[in-house]
């Protein structure tokens, strides 16, 4: 009896051992988070994820030969298209420009979370072109409103940002890589939940959710618009392979959506998921809410098929009484679109969009403005003298102008709370992509006695006029500095003869600033009105 008893046990543990089996392979991996919901679900998944081996920051680039290679027999490059590097021979010497070599790329960058094994973490630590990576610095992820500098086929950017709720520059990840970087960080709030919350930037908060909204609600999106595919699920499994844990949000798609989003209070299987299929997707509202000039085409689209897609124009919430979305339309007017979908009695959470209408006549430019010159201005954490060894350069906007805060041949920069301080050699450069300057004016925190100076037009005081899209600043040679606390621009109306390439629905259109669709090209050179256009 106890024989048949034990045969009948061991046969049952071999049937539920079959059966109770995680996605890619990963077994009972997750099963110690199996019926937790929300912010509960996350610091279960966090402890099972946490404990990894740690392969040192020398040993990344043998773990990228597993990780990160092309099928090629190149190493994948995580922000440039135009590379074809050799595992553990091309990331040595010195880079002058892109496609000299490539190096270890921090996504969430190693000044705002210190030292410590996040340092070597091959999920989040990903080789990269050593130029790109540099332009990148330290500056958050998100989407470039006026683009100061961008990689080969304009693959990667750098950039004002035009994503909703912050303000200074951001370096833009290319589309086909923005779902992955989201789940990247979705994973570090859940992998690091403990330390996240003293992060030193605004990108991440002390609340359970790990993030400030502008971030989630950005990420939220970039992972829907870029779902999870098989290069992503194979470095996944590349990586538990390396260290020995793995990313829950590739392994179970659409799982953020249990912590941050629709279904927060839906208990998580580890075995039987219901994943993104099980509820109706998020609309995706194109292009991104932004300034356009004149007007703006709005297109709206859901993963879910057959789901019905009803929006509002007014900043109300939605309903399936609202406008039925059936194709693109224009806005001349400033507007908030909000849109949901509906698919068999259910309803997708609410997409938000704020689009800001100008008109783009002559006269004063939207790039007017006033704006303080500090760290939080150029998007950074640094407070305090900066060494010349950093010769990153720091990019703030005020409207459309652009503020470029350099190190030129100075010994070094300063950035503080309410000012910066220009050494001799520093250069502070503003430009514009439309229209010219016609004033700037800079406020200085105390007399320094230091000259300013500009590459052009004339200068009084510390009042520049002139007629220019770029000029750049100096102060007199010698000792000392010069405490500039604030810049005041007035600019002149454009010739409406500049163009914006942007995407939609698949193609890459071509607009002047006017608002106007002049064309839909294919990549290459174009002309417009016998001007070139290159669309990338």
């Amino acid at each position: 009896m106890k024989k048949i008893s034990l045969l009948f046990v061991l046969l049952t543990m071999g049937c539920v051992a079959t059966w109770a089996q995680g996605p890619n392979d990963s077994g009972i991996y997750y099963k110690n988070a199996d019926g937790y919901t929300g912010a509960a679900l996350k610091t279960a998944l966090g402890g099972i994820i946490e404990s990894h081996t740690n392969v040192g920051y020398d040993g990344l680039y043998e773990g990228y030969k597993k990780t990160d290679t092309r099928a090629d027999g190149y190493v994948r490059d995580w922000y440039s298209n135009s590379t074809n590097y050799r595992h553990g021979v091309d990331n040595k010497g010195n880079y002058s420009k892109e496609g000299d070599m490539y190096n270890r790329e921090h996504t969430v960058p190693q000044s705002w979370f210190g030292s410590g094994v996040i340092k070597s973490d091959i999920v989040q630590v990903v080789p990269t072109d050593g130029y790109v990576n540099n332009k990148r610095g330290n500056y958050p992820f998100g989407e470039v409103a006026n683009i100061t500098y961008q990689s080969a086929n304009a693959y990667s950017k750098l950039g004002s940002c035009k994503t909703s709720g912050y303000n200074g520059t951001v370096f833009e990840p290319n589309d086909e890589i923005k779902g992955d970087i989201a789940r990247i960080y979705f994973y570090m709030v859940t992998c690091y939940e403990s330390q996240a919350a003293s992060w030193s930037h605004s990108v991440f908060s002390t609340a359970y959710n790990g993030f400030e909204k502008w971030a989630l609600d950005m990420l939220m999106r970039w992972s829907q618009q870029d779902p999870v595919d098989d290069i992503e699920t194979a470095r996944n499994n590349a990586v538990y392979d390396v260290q020995n844990n793995r990313n829950p949000f590739v392994d179970y798609p659409g799982l953020e959506d249990y912590i941050w989003g629709d279904k927060k209070g839906q208990p998580f299987s580890y075995d039987n998921y219901g994943g993104e299929e099980s509820f109706v997707a998020m609309p995706v509202i194109t292009p991104d809410a932004g300034t356009y000039y004149d007007q703006v085409e709005v297109s709206i689209s859901c993963r879910t098929e057959r789901a019905s897609i009803f929006y509002t124009t007014d900043g109300s919430t939605p309903t399936e009484n609202s406008n039925y979305y059936s194709s693109p339309f224009t806005l001349t007017k400033s507007a908030t679109v909000k849109a949901i979908a509906i698919y068999e009695g259910s309803q997708s959470s609410v997409a938000s969009a704020t689009y800001t209408v100008r008109t783009s006549g002559g006269g004063e430019q939207p790039a007017d403005g006033y704006a303080q010159l500090n760290n939080g201005f150029f998007g950074i954490s640094e407070t305090g003298t900066i060494a010349k060894s950093n010769a990153t350069d720091f990019v703030g906007q005020v409207g459309s102008a652009t503020v470029t805060y350099a190190l030129g041949a100075g010994g070094q920069r300063y950035v503080g709370s309410d000012h910066i301080r220009v050494y001799a050699g520093n250069e502070v450069k503003v430009s514009l992509n439309s229209g010219t300057l016609t004033s700037i004016t800079f406020t200085e925190k105390d007399n320094s006695g230091k000259t300013l100076q500009a590459s052009t037009g004339t200068v009084s005081g510390m009042t520049w006029t002139g007629d220019a899209s770029e000029v750049v600043f100096t102060v007199s040679s010698g000792s000392g500095h010069m405490k500039m606390n604030s810049i005041s621009i007035t600019t002149s109306g454009g010739t409406g003869l500049d163009y914006i390439v942007k995407p939609l629905s698949g193609k890459r259109v071509v607009y002047n600033l006017r608002g106007e669709r002049v064309a839909t090209p294919t990549r290459g050179l174009f002309i417009v009105d016998g001007k070139k256009v290159v669309v990338p």
